[in-house]
């Protein structure tokens, strides 16, 4: 008995390691084409930015959504939030980003992904589990300096989205 204990122990555990392994091979993937997509582009416009977002709709599904066990509270700020104002508050976020590039001269058509890191978050933004992720890439134009843009994921049933793109800083090798 101990035994089949022991072996269906590890059968959970293994797939509980394998959904998350899918889980972070998805994000990577996610981060990676957003540097592809910038790079594609010549350029990291507001319009890359948003359709790398998760949505206003997508969240107000979510919100409704009695899978995700959301709490009321939360819910209400979605729901609070109209497409106005979530437009303004990715602007905002967007724009700061811009203007740290500026500041660091990178050369968007120029940039390749080097990695992502990320810590797993139990209970994250709007009490979903998530990941904060670190973006890492590089500006090919540039020696010995790497960029890092902070990354969060949130998710949505088994789906990670991105939910935040924020603090772009210069890293010296």
């Amino acid at each position: 008995m101990k035994n089949i204990t022991t072996a269906l122990f590890l059968l959970l555990f293994f797939q509980l390691s394998t959904a998350q392994n899918e889980t972070v091979n998805l994000m990577k993937k996610k981060a990676y084409e957003l540097i592809e997509d910038i790079s594609d582009r010549e350029a990291f416009g507001l319009s890359t930015y948003k359709s790398h977002m998760v949505s206003l709709i997508l969240l107000n599904k979510a919100a409704d959504s009695p899978d995700l066990l959301m709490s009321d509270e939360d819910k209400e700020i979605i729901k609070a939030v109209s497409r106005t104002r979530y437009a303004e508050l990715l602007k905002e976020d967007h724009d700061a980003i811009r203007e740290a590039a500026q500041k660091f001269n990178i050369n968007w058509k120029k940039v390749e992904y080097v990695d992502l890191l990320y810590k797993t978050r139990a209970i994250f933004k709007l009490g979903q589990p998530g990941y904060e992720g670190l973006l890492i890439f590089k500006d090919k134009s540039q020696k010995n300096v790497l960029f890092t843009l902070h990354v969060d994921f949130i998710m949505l049933g088994t789906e990670p989205y991105i939910i935040e793109m924020v603090d772009l800083k210069k890293e010296e090798k």
